[in-house]
């Protein structure tokens, strides 16, 4: 999206907010249903425009293979969810060497 904004004037501009979890989900007639969603959906909410924001288990399973570097938010306390989750804001603008 960034390399697309870049050519297209600043109020026709897309700008997501992403919210990464991994859990498991139910799927009832393709809508998605769980704690983990709820998680997911509030860990966009913490991020900066055009940002990525991931539960610990996200990063866990992805923090020896990612290029990014990970800015730690510490335990958030989740609207609608019962336990605090650690949260990280990924850099999209920095990388790691030797991945």
């Amino acid at each position: 999206m960034r390399k697309i904004n870049a050519e297209v004037p600043e109020e026709w501009q897309i700008i997501f907010r992403m919210g990464l979890n991994v859990c498991d989900i139910i799927i009832d007639e393709g809508d998605i249903f769980g704690d983990g969603v709820n998680v997911a959906a509030r860990l966009q909410s913490l991020c900066e425009p055009g940002g990525v924001c991931i539960s610990q288990a996200f990063h866990d399973q992805i923090v020896d293979k990612s290029p990014f570097v990970f800015d730690d938010l510490g335990e958030q306390r989740l609207k609608n969810v019962a336990r605090p989750v650690r949260a990280f804001q990924i850099r999209l603008d920095a990388v790691t060497d030797g991945h």
